[in-house]
């Protein structure tokens, strides 16, 4: 049976794995609906897409110790190009994090701010399994999107992923 840090590690590496599917995916997409309103939380695809890239990166900051304040928002990736190049850019830095997670580290309690000044604090393996589950959450609004827009959508199914969890 894996440790909870295999189990994290794997499920970290299963996320990058993931965004990288549907960014993929959306290589293939019209700039204009990327940006399409479809009634989903963050209004488009590019919109949703922009919220999952900027909570990775506020998460990862405030694992790392470093919080950046608030999450970057669809306007700080304004384009197919923009999200694109911002994933690739984070994707290193969410490697090294997962490479140097540690038992110890999981089972400390973490402590964070959140933007609305709220001070919360849980077992730090919840809060990373609260980051992986809430881009999948999202990347399933990105596939009900693709679909509205009559694009077939990635597969991004755990199980289809060829890593061990």
């Amino acid at each position: 049976m894996a440790s909870s840090v295999q189990t994290l590690r794997a499920l970290l590496a299963y996320t990058i794995w993931a965004d990288r599917q549907v960014l993929s995916a959306l290589a293939e997409v019209s700039e204009e609906d990327l940006v399409r309103e479809t009634g989903v939380s963050f209004g488009s695809v590019l919109g949703t897409m922009a919220h999952i890239l900027g909570a990775e990166q506020l998460w990862l900051s405030r694992f790392l110790g470093v919080p950046m304040g608030g999450a970057p928002t669809v306007e700080d990736f304004p384009t197919y190009a923009a999200l694109h190049s911002s994933f690739e850019d984070f994707w290193p830095q969410l490697e090294v994090f997962l490479a140097s997670l540690t038992e110890d580290q999981l089972a400390a309690d973490f402590t964070w701010t959140n933007s609305r000044g709220e001070t919360n604090t849980v077992p730090f393996r919840k809060a990373v399994l609260h980051f992986v589950n809430h881009s999948t959450y999202h990347r399933g609004q990105v596939v009900a999107q693709l679909s509205q827009l009559g694009r077939r959508p990635p597969s991004t199914d755990l199980v289809y992923w060829h890593g061990d969890v």
